[in-house]
């Protein structure tokens, strides 16, 4: 079972602009309908299909999506999105990865 924090960072990816109306069928109560997912991800771009591997990814610890392709193939506001995803995933919700450094 996954924490609050990783539900909340995979659910602020999926809820991306533009695949929040193609994913919102498949975000449940506390998990993620994953295998729906991949099937409404087969019509999706390449950028739109990357969010919903690093979802996965997120979601079920197993590798989905290669660290490159994050600023390969991302366009800027959803690098933004993924990197934000992960302040949250780690509880860091609203601080910026110099505030992080700042702290330590």
């Amino acid at each position: 079972m996954c924490s609050n924090n990783e539900y909340d960072a995979v659910r602020h990816v999926l809820t991306a602009p533009q695949i929040a109306g193609r994913t919102a069928p498949y975000i449940l109560d506390g998990s993620f309908d994953f295998d729906g997912l991949q099937r409404e991800a087969q019509t999706m771009s390449g950028g739109e299909q990357l969010l919903v591997r690093i979802a996965a990814e997120l979601w079920n610890a197993e590798k989905a999506a290669g660290l490159w392709e994050l600023h390969r193939r991302l366009d800027p506001t959803n690098f933004e999105r993924v990197l934000a995803a992960l302040r949250i995933a780690r509880g860091l919700h609203g601080r910026t990865a110099l505030d992080a450094l700042l702290a330590a």
